[in-house]
């Protein structure tokens, strides 16, 4: 083949791939520095889980707020109400880790969809089942249960975690 055929055959496939809308691999993107810099314009983000049963306004369940000092609190709606607070941290291709009192959180992954950032679990899991460390008084036996204010039927539910984009309150920004 010469090199004028071979440049026949390339150059419709190079125009294919520039308006298929493919969107480029989100695995290879680092988006780290598009978080940090959106945190820190918005001083947080916050992501709800998927399940669409919880007791919360938005339908959530659970709500995972970022913080730009590392720091990072989730809340739980459901049978009870709990809070944690911990620390977050970046780990390589975009991978998060979660350090949250008596919480046992799998490892992340954080994503983009549209304008939004997602979280998944890095293992593909949709559910968070023994998230929870119990730590009984009497003994100081450590076990890791489910979470009792997660409704068992959202449990499998809760991934991936969708960026949650706050409405406007009246009269902020000028309104």
């Amino acid at each position: 083949m010469t090199f004028a055929s071979e440049m026949k055959l390339a150059f419709p496939l190079l125009l294919a791939s520039l308006f298929c809308g493919c969107k480029p691999d989100p695995e290879g993107e680092d988006l780290s520095k598009l978080f940090y810099e959106s945190i820190t314009k918005h001083e947080e983000i916050v992501f709800k889980d998927s399940s669409n049963l919880g007791a919360n306004r938005d339908g959530s369940i659970l709500t995972l707020h970022f913080f730009p000092n590392s720091t990072a609190r989730l809340y739980t709606w459901g049978n009870g109400f709990s809070n944690y607070s911990g620390t977050y941290a970046f780990t390589g291709h975009n991978g998060i880790e979660l350090s949250l009192d008596d919480q046992s959180w799998p490892r992340l992954r954080l994503t983009r969809e549209d304008d939004l950032f997602v979280l998944e679990r890095q293992d593909g899991i949709k559910s968070l089942t023994n998230s929870y460390i119990h730590t009984d008084r009497e003994n100081g036996v450590r076990t890791i249960v489910d979470d009792g204010d997660i409704y068992p039927e959202a449990r499998p539910l809760i991934f991936p975690l969708i960026q949650r984009i706050e409405e406007a309150e009246p009269g902020r920004n000028g309104d």
